[in-house]
């Protein structure tokens, strides 16, 4: 009897100490994979496949190989669908192959191609011997059958018939592959960052002037941003109407007071006193406050900021 309790005692205490290592396994790999949802382990799981015939092109192959193992990036060479191509696919860590898709597909593909062949305008060098084509052409008509290509035409139609197309000008194989690596690296990144709308980009600090002394602050306080992403609306000004007003829910009460004209709700900021550059006080003014006051009560999102300025919003049908 005390044998087999013994037993079962001991047959308790390791089924207890598996699970406490599968539930120590298990927070672990959601560890992992909260990295890996993160961009932690981007730059590990991207993989380049190159078409053959890009390693083929002169000493491209040399530079573009030798970036990517400095960087320590993962690439394949295959016969893609579309010659001279790059594709990217980000791959799922072994450990996480349970958790996650086991590969994703990059929405990205370059080409790659000489600059005769694609007559992009690669150099300024082609341009030059474009044009030394055609003097001599003009000095001796009747020297050959050359004809000027069609170079601004290509590049008009690359621009205005094809969206989401765009073209990069190198001038030699090692702007080429380091051009590529960085494409590599930010398409890894990219896929990570959260959705930026028009007012994270207007009012993430971008559009605050390097110089600006108050930068710190405005890039701390969501109220001084929002103020910001108004157009033409200046630091000091910002800060003014910050000081004055600390939270938007004060200043739209004085805009929706309804014992107040709308004349005197649009010139309400203009007497706020702002710090110039050189410790001198000046007044925010009217074109200002008439500015922030219509930006804030437009009725209608799909107007224009320079309509709005202008009223165009107290027309709208």
């Amino acid at each position: 009897m005390k044998e087999e309790k013994k037993r079962k005692k001991e047959e308790a205490k390791l089924q207890q100490a598996i699970m406490k290592a599968e539930a120590a396994e298990l927070k672990k790999l959601h560890k992992e994979k909260q990295k890996w949802e993160k961009g932690k382990f981007a730059l590990k799981s991207i993989v380049a496949e190159i078409d053959a015939k890009v390693v083929e092109m002169g000493s491209i192959g040399g530079h573009l190989l030798s970036r990517f193992t400095d960087k320590g990036l993962t690439f394949r060479i295959k016969a893609n669908p579309i010659e001279r191509s790059i594709l990217w696919t980000m791959t799922v860590p072994e450990h996480l192959s349970q958790l996650c898709p086991k590969e994703t597909v990059i929405s990205y593909i370059t080409l790659v191609y000489e600059a005769e062949e694609f007559c992009n305008l690669v150099s300024s060098g082609l341009m030059a011997y474009i044009n030394k084509r055609e003097q001599q052409q003009y000095k001796n008509p009747a020297s050959n059958g050359w004809q000027r290509p069609p170079v601004e035409e290509a590049l008009a139609r690359l621009t205005t018939h094809f969206a989401r197309v765009h073209s990069r000008q190198c001038i030699d194989e090692p702007e080429v592959a380091e051009h590529i690596v960085g494409l590599t690296c930010s398409l890894a990144s990219c896929q990570y960052r959260k959705k930026l709308s028009w007012l994270s980009v207007n009012a993430n600090g971008s559009i605050i002037p390097t110089g600006s002394l108050d930068r710190s602050l405005i890039k701390n306080n969501c109220w001084l941003k929002a103020l910001m992403a108004v157009p033409k609306v200046q630091p000091r000004f910002a800060v003014a109407i910050w000081k004055k007003y600390p939270t938007m829910r004060s200043l739209l009460n004085v805009y929706m007071d309804p014992d107040k004209t709308v004349h005197e709700k649009e010139f309400h900021l203009k007497d706020l006193t702002t710090e110039g550059l050189l410790g001198e006080d000046r007044r925010l003014g009217e074109v200002c406050s008439k500015r922030v006051y219509r930006i804030f009560m437009a009725q209608c999102g799909g107007i224009r900021t320079d309509d709005v300025e202008d009223g165009a919003d107290f027309f709208a049908t």
